[in-house]
């Protein structure tokens, strides 16, 4: 697997502008909950033994 280290790095770098430019303006709350609503769901269980 090769990584396109040009591509990540310019993934990397918007990302962190845009959560600052966010921050600054006051929505990044929003953009938050946003990832929150988009995030695969996960359910977990767990197992208790009863004795």
């Amino acid at each position: 697997m090769k990584i396109q280290w040009q591509k990540l790095v310019v993934k990397i770098f918007f990302w962190l502008l845009v959560e600052v430019v966010f921050s600054l303006i006051g929505i990044d709350d929003l953009a938050d909950y946003s990832e929150f609503l988009l995030m695969p769901k996960i359910t977990v269980s767990r197992q208790v033994k009863m004795i």
